[in-house]
């Protein structure tokens, strides 16, 4: 039967539907949004898989919103400071206008994700001044993953369901070539920093799917910082109903 392919920086996506959705609108950042990353040359220099005992979707509910961060992510709300504040971005913070002038996203001296902050090698020459000053770039493609492009390396986490209370999630770091050759890499400062944030992320998501269980559950209540967990949901109803 056929199989409808996308090759995508560095990526192989598929779809078995008979008429393919136009990938162009999957990423959510935008087909181009990492541009300026070498993506098609970097390298796989660490892969972590853990299975987490929570429905796929909750898992991608706590990914859209930043409330949990400062009670959940200690280390990572140091790094990021808008992060301890509950929020994704600085434009969602009280306060904000479309004049405010972005600076750098996290804590000062840090350049990357990684347990000093420090960079794991040379950083990627092309990226604007404004790429360099964020951070990071989550690029999200619900269901199947999302990229966290940074000043030096890439991570990628896909993530697939294997049955109603348990998800499989696959983290990839990506490097330069170059940057693994290197006698003095550090591979654990890299690593450790995300894998600490993602194992966290894992046991509230496994907390979230205990609670779904309480007898006294009925529904959640959405603030008003989680639009996107809205979203979200909005995405799961439509696309249950799409066929009907």
């Amino acid at each position: 039967f056929k199989v409808n392919v996308k090759l995508w920086n560095g990526f192989i996506y598929l779809c078995l539907a008979d008429n393919p959705p136009d990938f162009a609108l999957a990423p959510d950042m935008g087909e181009h949004a990492l541009d300026n990353w070498p993506m098609d040359a970097l390298v796989t220099g660490h892969t972590f898989v853990k299975t987490l005992d929570c429905n796929w979707k909750v898992f991608w509910e706590n990914y859209n919103e930043c409330l949990h961060c400062p009670g959940v992510h200690p280390e990572l709300s140091a790094a990021v400071p808008i992060y301890s504040k509950g929020y994704m971005a600085e434009n969602e913070a009280p306060g904000w206008t479309p004049e405010h002038e972005a600076g750098h996203a996290l804590r000062e001296g840090a350049m990357t994700w990684s347990m000093n902050g420090q960079s794991c090698g040379p950083e990627f020459s092309g990226l604007t001044q404004a790429e360099r000053n964020a951070g990071q770039l989550f690029v999200t493609l619900v269901p199947t993953m999302f990229i966290v492009a940074h000043v030096d390396y890439v991570r990628t986490v896909s993530l697939k369901p294997l049955g109603p209370e348990r998800t499989e999630l696959k983290a990839e770091w990506l490097f330069p070539a170059e940057t693994l050759a290197q006698p003095d890499f550090d591979l654990p400062n890299i690593v450790d920093f995300a894998t600490l944030v993602m194992s966290q992320d894992g046991m509230a998501c496994e907390m979230n799917q205990r609670g779904l269980k309480s007898s006294r559950f009925e529904q959640g209540v959405l603030m008003p910082q989680e639009f996107d967990v809205f979203r979200f949901q909005s995405w799961v109803r439509n696309r249950m109903t799409a066929d009907r």
